[in-house]
């Protein structure tokens, strides 16, 4: 799945987003204020492991040798 440590690291992170964004939008209805902070929390997870991933796969394609 992840060829490197830091795409496993990103990876985990993700994983861990989208487990939390589903929870927060259920928790919502009955706990509102922390569903909705798992929820922001969760979407900020993943947005900061798809950037992660990005700037990765952006230097693997780079020729260095």
């Amino acid at each position: 799945m992840a060829a490197n440590r830091q795409q496993g690291s990103y990876l985990g992170l993700f994983l861990i987003g989208f487990t939390l964004l589903p929870a927060g939008l259920v928790t919502r209805s009955s706990h509102p204020a922390i569903g909705i902070a798992l929820a922001v929390i969760a979407l900020g997870l993943i947005i900061q492991a798809l950037a992660g991933t990005y700037r990765i796969k952006r230097l693997e394609f780079t020729d260095q040798g």
